[in-house]
């Protein structure tokens, strides 16, 4: 009689075994660290607890209200602003804003030379 001999495995059947058993583990290893033992308890004194009481609170000293430094920037921007204003409405000429041509704010392209080199 002959013997029958057993089948070996396809190669491919033990790749996708070994896959199947390596999956498992990893999944089963993930999931074990997941299960750990419960937290320990916190004592009152732990800032984490629900039973620790509650910070202090201590009363604002200091106020909204500006001091004096902020008073004195202000009145050297609010001057700045009034002479940016005038140069805008004068124009950089030498001498003060009451010497400059007085203008409507219009220039009039008629009257000027407008010579272009291409």
């Amino acid at each position: 009689m002959r013997e029958r001999r057993a089948a070996s495995p396809s190669p491919l059947t033990t790749a996708a075994s070994m896959i199947r058993l390596i999956t498992f583990l990893a999944a089963a290893g993930v999931l074990a660290g997941c299960a750990t033992a419960p937290p320990p308890p916190l004592s009152a004194a732990s800032p984490a607890s629900p039973h620790a009481p509650e910070g202090a609170r201590i009363a604002r000293t200091t106020s909204l209200r500006p001091d004096e430094t902020t008073r004195k920037t202000n009145a050297l921007l609010s001057a700045a602003q009034k002479e940016q204003e005038k140069w805008d409405a004068y124009g950089p000429v030498s001498g003060t804003p009451e010497d400059a041509p007085k203008t409507d704010g219009k220039m009039d392209m008629k009257k000027m030379d407008m010579k272009h080199e291409h």
